[in-house]
């Protein structure tokens, strides 16, 4: 195999990966909506309590999305390859030998 074709392998391998975890995420959305909307539901005059819920189900809501849009945009820039994922996944060496010590 070619050093482009185990590069290509190795993307779309990571490329799978990303999209079964944001469909693996997109599994828990109906049920961050749903403690989220009970809370936004209870109104206005509510107890501290019941603010400080809306807005930790708010945040998980909103990070959950956020890591949902990741996952899949970073799939997408695997499944397309190029050289910046050519030289993520697989780095040419550098042509120059790194410096010696002098032996003693």
């Amino acid at each position: 195999m070619s050093r482009k074709d185990v590069v290509t392998v190795a993307s779309r391998v990571l490329s799978v990966l990303l999209t079964v975890s944001a469909l693996a995420e997109m599994s828990f959305l109906p049920e961050f909506l749903h403690s989220y909307l009970h809370y936004a539901n209870q109104g206005t005059e509510s107890s501290a309590y019941i603010q400080y819920m809306h807005h930790y189900h708010l945040l998980r809501v909103a990070f959950l999305v956020t890591r949902i849009i990741g996952y899949l945009l970073m799939a997408r820039w695997l499944h397309k390859g190029g050289a910046e994922v050519e030289q993520l996944l697989f780095p040419a060496e550098h042509e120059e030998s790194p410096a010696r010590l002098p032996r003693s």
